[in-house]
């Protein structure tokens, strides 16, 4: 997934000013690309470096007596893992503006680092190049006109998710038994696991827990069991029952611990034998943390979350929403400074749903709206919010539904809608390079990322294969 930040500075960069802006950054190792790439063709064309930069000022200046579009939009600096872009206007309804940017993966390390150096560097750029245009920008008595530094600020992205003092302790606890979580969710997945558990929690809610094992464990079963208490899904514990009349005594978490009851001579309060003669049986307890995973799809919410982390999205930007009685869970989040609202269920999707979905799509003012189901989505569920985000579109609103059926290829599908809808956001904030470059700025980068990674793996397998290769010739 890609990632866009970018600064906005409230003055307007006069045009005159803006190929030396450039030109002072590129001293710095800052290098202009889309800029670089005509004076290329300008060296092309007219033989030489010096007339290249004598035709560049010339189409420069007829661009600004004919009132043309600015000769200089912007300009985009590629790094290894990285790029920065500036752009000499706010994009939105033609107002004046600068706008500075960043755009990362997420193994870019300190981007925001990386981006405040870089307005710092387009402010002294900017400094440099009034000074020069002013002749050295002093005047009698010492004054300059050379302009103050550049006030950055951040810009404010639609998609913003605000988080509860209750979404807040939620994380906290997410945290502090992370590790547990991620087990418990690993098995949470395996439908036969879920099955299980809510078999084994109905069974203690309605009193029946020893009878769910009367029959015995088979060793398929045994090593289900041994699995959830591995992850704290469940722990074993002993119950002792009265043989008279078959009341629970109490309960012990081992049968080592009813070892030393029974050799201290304890007697039954019911009917006054000794406890090693009453009924022990061992029994199988959701815990507290399989309980609150299975109720209301909540470990679904962990598991969406650690798809989104996987794929790059913070967990700072997604926030679960209060729960419905419809057993249907909901989760906020900004992907590429867009609100999406997720939609969990573990079962079928039911036009019931769906009705509570259009609600939360509304108060939530999501964009997007994505259904992930483990079991089915009926067709009138569809249909419904087919129907609602269409006529959101036909009313001018940006609307899409998205529909996962079923968990196995859950990841594959939600990393294809992620890093379509980043590329999409980076293509609407560098729309405005793409007549000064002749191509889609956007999905050009993107595309130039996709090949970045796709060099790394294989630098990395041909280091692997070069180790291997080592090592057989050392053997001989």
């Amino acid at each position: 997934m890609l990632f866009v930040e970018s600064r906005i500075a409230d003055m307007d960069v006069e045009r005159r000013l803006r190929t030396p802006l450039l030109e002072a950054l590129r001293g710095r190792g800052l290098s202009p690309l889309i800029r670089a790439a005509r004076l290329h063709l300008f060296e092309q064309a007219a033989t030489g470096a010096e007339r290249a930069r004598e035709l560049e000022r010339l189409l420069e200046q007829r661009s600004e007596a004919e009132g043309e579009e600015p000769y200089v939009r912007g300009d985009i600096f590629c790094f290894e893992d990285f790029a920065h872009f500036l752009l000499f206007g706010d994009g939105y309804g033609g107002g004046t503006g600068l706008r500075a940017g960043i755009v990362y993966d997420a193994g870019t390390d300190a981007p925001d680092e990386k981006l405040e150096a870089f307005c710092r560097n387009v402010s002294e750029a900017f400094e440099e190049a009034a000074r020069e245009s002013l002749g050295g920008g002093a005047r009698e008595g010492g004054e300059s006109d050379a302009p103050a530094g550049i006030a950055w600020r951040a810009r404010e992205t639609r998609g913003a998710v605000r988080h509860t003092a209750a979404d807040a302790d939620a994380t906290s606890q997410r945290v502090s038994g992370a590790a547990e979580r991620a087990r418990a969710v690993e098995i949470l997945d395996d439908a036969g696991a879920r099955g299980f558990l809510q078999r084994l929690r109905e069974a203690h809610e309605d009193g029946r827990a020893a009878e769910l094992f009367a029959g015995g464990r088979g060793p398929e079963q045994e090593a289900l069991v041994a699995r959830l208490a591995g992850a704290g899904l469940v722990r074993r514990e002993v119950q002792v029952s009265c043989r008279k009349d078959g009341r629970s005594l109490f309960r012990l978490p081992s049968a080592e611990a009813l070892s030393i009851v029974t050799a201290s001579n304890a007697v039954c309060s019911e009917c006054g034998s000794a406890v090693a003669d009453e009924r022990a049986e061992e029994l199988v307890t959701p815990t507290p943390l399989a309980t609150s995973m299975l109720k209301d799809g909540a470990w679904l919410v962990n598991t969406l979350r650690s798809i989104l982390g996987g794929l790059g999205v913070p967990e700072n930007q997604t926030a679960p929403l209060p729960t419905a009685d419809d057993g249907a869970a909901q989760v906020l989040a900004s992907i590429g400074g867009e609100p999406f609202l997720f939609v969990l269920r573990d079962g079928d999707f039911t036009a019931a749903h769906a009705r509570r979905a259009i609600e939360g799509e509304t108060e939530a003012h999501a964009t997007r709206t994505v259904v992930v189901a483990s079991g089915k989505v009926q067709d009138e569920a569809r249909a419904r919010l087919r129907e609602h985000a269409r006529r959101r579109a036909r009313g001018g609103a940006e609307a899409e539904v998205v529909f996962v059926e079923g968990l196995e290829h859950a990841a594959d599908e939600l990393r294809q809608l992620v890093e379509r809808v980043s590329e999409e956001a980076l293509t609407r904030e560098l729309y405005e390079l793409d007549a000064d470059a002749g191509f889609n700025v956007g999905h050009a980068l993107a595309a130039r990322f996709r090949l970045t990674q796709r060099g790394g793996a294989l630098r990395d397998l041909a280091a692997s294969a070069a180790g291997a290769m080592a090592g057989g010739l050392r053997e001989f």
